[in-house]
């Protein structure tokens, strides 16, 4: 396995630039009775502190997920090579905090392998969350090798594709997972299949599993909560636009089930007050193309606020995507989203300090609690040897430091750490 490291960024590598595109006022939809946040502000987003690059064996390598670890390093995990041509192996990579490689490890045969989700376990080792040739699979490593531990994975086969989407640790120290069976590739992002949820003891030996294909395709996310689970999933049907929260109590009994907005949502999280964020891309009012929905929910899957950005370099909106796939809570009660905004027609228009349309950036988004923009950001021009090249936020996790982490598709495994500023 090859891998490359890019130089380490000091300092500033980039001016970030902040563009407002609705009216400083929020208004009320009455259709919904909530919220609807419009408004911006000027703002100073945060800088770059640094930037790696690793790559996998495949002609590309693919990050999905990261996660901060409790010695203040990251763990990506996503795959390198394709689904389509069978070369996709899952692919995981772990640094230290300044982002220095510690190890990089693949799993599977060449084929039909993704790596979705990880968690830290109590014994301070790593979960994976994916697919094995074909079976939903969970793989855990040695903190300190990435090697496999024994006994492990543990795979399911379930139907023709399986996988699953996330792993989280249970109230008793076991895993709850959630994804789909029978799924239909279209792609490493979506699967129209049907959910299921499954939970195991510390070794992976399944203690129960639960059908909820009736509610979702797949489940996408799930976190544990003081009381259950809450899994955010892809509606029923691929017709359907109808995504869908459903809380469970430990033993996986529906306590509620919601359907908060008519959208399909890819980033969610909840804060420590039980709040929740889920954030999606498709039509919205900025544009005739793809932007960015958020809403922020409460504890009882009540849709308090919407807000919408998007298009932030002003070019033509006909021909621009803003895709967002990750969220989290920050620290201050707010919320983090990242995003990639970039031409998907070959359109090239050219004249921003960030790079012409046909060239994707990474777009940082923080919001207050209550829905407020606090600031943008965007983030280009990191590729390998310095050439212009796509830059697309994946996922984002907040680091110990008051910072974010960035899993920045760049053709491979891109590590972007953001400083702790912004205001």
């Amino acid at each position: 396995m090859t891998h490359i490291k890019h130089f380490l960024f000091l300092g500033i590598l980039c001016s970030l630039v902040l563009f407002t595109y609705c009216n400083d006022s929020a208004r009320t939809n009455k259709d919904q009775d909530t919220q609807v946040i419009t408004n911006s502000m000027n703002s100073y987003p945060p800088e770059i502190e640094w930037h790696y690059v690793y790559n996998g064996s495949g002609e590309e390598s693919h990050p999905h997920y990261v996660i901060e670890t409790s010695d203040r390093g990251f763990l990506m995990i996503g795959e390198t090579g394709f689904i389509w041509n069978n070369t996709a192996k899952i692919y995981a990579v772990k640094t230290d905090s300044s982002g220095s490689l510690i190890w990089e490890k693949e799993f599977g045969d060449e084929g039909y392998n993704l790596g979705n989700g990880c968690v830290e376990t109590p014994d301070g080792n790593y979960v994976i969350a994916g697919t094995l040739n074909f079976d939903a699979a969970l793989i855990k490593v040695d903190a300190l090798t990435g090697n496999t531990l024994s006994g492990w994975p543990k795979t399911w086969d379930l139907g023709s594709e399986d996988s699953f989407e996330a792993v989280e640790v249970t109230e008793d120290g076991g895993l709850i997972a959630t994804g789909y069976r029978n799924g239909l590739a279209e792609n490493t992002f979506i699967n129209w299949g049907s959910g299921n949820l499954i939970k195991t003891d510390a070794q992976g030996n399944e203690i129960w599993n639960k059908d909820i294909s009736a509610s979702m395709s797949s489940g996408y996310r799930i976190k544990r909560i003081i009381d259950g689970y809450i899994v955010s999933g892809h509606p029923a049907y691929e017709e359907d636009k109808d995504y869908t929260l459903i809380k469970f109590d430990f033993d996986g009994n529906v306590m509620w089930k919601k359907t908060p907005h008519p959208y399909v949502y890819w980033g969610f999280d909840v804060s420590e007050n039980g709040n929740m964020i889920l954030t999606g891309h498709g039509d919205s009012p900025l544009s005739n193309n793809i932007d960015i929905t958020t809403i922020g929910v409460d504890s009882e899957g009540n849709v308090l606020w919407t807000a919408y950005a998007g298009q932030p370099r002003g070019y033509d909106g006909n021909w621009i995507h803003d895709e967002v796939w990750g969220a989290r809570s920050t620290s201050d009660g707010g919320w983090i989203i990242v995003a990639g905004t970039g031409d998907e027609y070959a359109y090239s228009e050219c004249g921003h300090p960030k790079g012409c349309s046909d060239r994707w950036n990474i777009y940082l988004i923080k919001y207050s609690s209550n829905g407020t923009l606090q600031w943008e950001g965007l983030y280009a021009d990191l590729d390998l040897w310095g050439e212009e090249g796509d830059n697309a936020g994946e996922d984002v996790c907040v680091t110990s430091d008051g910072g974010y982490l960035v899993a920045n598709d760049v053709g491979g495994f891109g590590f972007t750490k953001i400083s702790s500023g912004g205001k």
